[in-house]
């Protein structure tokens, strides 16, 4: 076996296979033999059809069966004579089958190799938090706000943007009622943009049981090819208004709230938001200094990575629809909104993600930052206390499921990141 490998960019690697003489004969041997059994050749009964017949009727199959066979045998052997680490599968490129000659172009993404920039030494400004009053009144405002409890509106009263109504409609394009465009009674929030282009202001004004109709456009790129960029009609009828009524701060809301009193709530309330701003502005700060570690470290990311990393994001995104009773189909429909163009949108995050990723694991490894075994049980019990049960149950459940081993190794990388991130900022000026 002779092989060549040859580096291209955005860390693909292009390995060349040359086999020839009793090699391609040992191989093509054991793939006649298996074909023999499975196959059918006009003019010879199953299994009876001679080599020559068999490779003149499959060659193209052939070929496939050889090359799984050689990369099976020879793929591991490769990859680490070469120093490889592959990030994906390897894709056939070409495959050349000439009589005891055997050539196989293959392609695969590798984990990049670069050289780390600055680490040590950062500057960046860091904000000064100081509490004001202001601040205090605007934190319990929104807290008035979140206890504020939906009432029917009087019969006489016009929509306002914030209200929430109970709303009937079926759209209309080009005369013709379209398909998912009709529903007898449907809640909305006036505001929210879960309707197309200003579909909702447009309702600011009915009143109960009023109807009406509504012009709106679809957006150019909506998901539905027969709507996208089509002006529509919507006939429209609001069942029902309700309105925001907002509780008044005295020592009976207070206490409804957990506190012993105004004064407790405005006490307790200011050093929360202290407290949230100085995390904020910690975090904040370890941004900037995380930025130019990446700005100062030239990653050529591997495409497949940056795939898995967007599905990964649109995955999680999915399961949060679902917990909010929707899902993707219905977010895509209601947004305007298409699938590639949410991957667009989430492919410089995950570039991002994953650069920093590679980078701070070569800061690790760099500098020796590990997790000890007793930094990992303490790691543990937090993340058990974060689902309600002890190690020893979590474990458990883990040992059940399968992946026991997976998740203490994900702690551990996790928990050597976060390391690693304070190290940073411990070594910033």
């Amino acid at each position: 076996m002779n092989y060549d490998v040859k580096k291209l960019d955005n860390s693909v690697v292009e390995i060349t296979l040359k086999l020839e003489g009793a090699e391609v004969a040992g191989y093509k041997k054991e793939v006649l033999a298996k074909l023999a059994k499975q196959v059918e050749v006009p003019g010879f009964r199953k299994g009876h059809a001679p080599a020559s017949a068999i490779e003149a009727q499959f060659d193209g199959v052939i070929k496939e069966e050889m090359t799984e066979k050689v990369l099976h045998t020879n793929y591991e052997t490769i990859i680490t004579e070469a120093g490889l680490k592959p990030v994906n599968y390897i894709m056939p490129k070409s495959v050349n089958l000439d009589g005891d000659k055997y050539e196989a172009v293959f392609t695969v993404d590798v984990y990049p190799e670069f050289t780390l920039g600055n680490y040590k030494g950062l500057e960046a400004e860091k904000e000064t938090y100081t509490l004001t009053d202001d601040a205090v009144e605007a934190e319990i405002a929104a807290m008035l706000e979140r206890g504020a409890k939906l009432e029917d509106a009087d019969a006489d009263y016009k929509a306002e943007m914030g209200d929430t109504i109970d709303l009937g409609f079926e759209g209309f394009v080009d005369g013709e009622a379209f398909e998912g465009g009709k529903a007898d009674s449907h809640t909305l929030k006036l505001g929210s943009k879960m309707f197309i282009d200003t579909f909702e202001e447009k309702l600011v004004g009915y009143t109960t049981g009023q109807e009406g109709e509504i012009e709106v456009n679809f957006p150019a790129e909506y998901h539905a090819e027969n709507l996208a960029g089509k002006p529509a009609t919507f006939k429209v009828k609001i069942n029902a208004i309700k309105k925001n009524s907002t509780p008044e701060l005295n020592e009976e809301f207070a206490k409804e709230q957990g506190f012993e009193s105004v004064e407790d709530l405005r006490a307790k309330k200011s050093e929360e938001i202290k407290a949230r701003e100085e995390a904020r502005i910690a975090n904040e700060y370890r941004g900037k200094l995380l930025q130019q570690v990446g700005e100062g470290t030239e990653v050529a990311v591997p495409a497949s990575m940056i795939e898995r990393e967007v599905k990964a994001r649109i995955s999680e995104m999915e399961q949060q629809l679902t917990q909010q009773g929707m899902n993707m189909d219905m977010y895509l429909q209601m947004s305007g909104m298409t699938l590639e163009k949410m991957s667009e949108q989430i492919e410089p995050m995950a570039v991002n993600k994953i650069k920093m990723d590679m980078v701070l694991d070569a800061i690790a490894k760099a500098e020796g930052i590990e997790i000890s075994d007793e930094e990992l049980v303490t790691k543990m019990e937090d993340v058990a206390k974060m689902y309600g049960m002890d190690t020893a149950k979590l474990e458990e459940e883990l040992t059940k499921a399968g992946n026991l081993n997976a998740f203490k190794e994900n702690v551990k990388i996790d928990s050597v990141m976060q390391k690693t991130v304070d190290f940073v900022v411990a070594s910033a000026k």
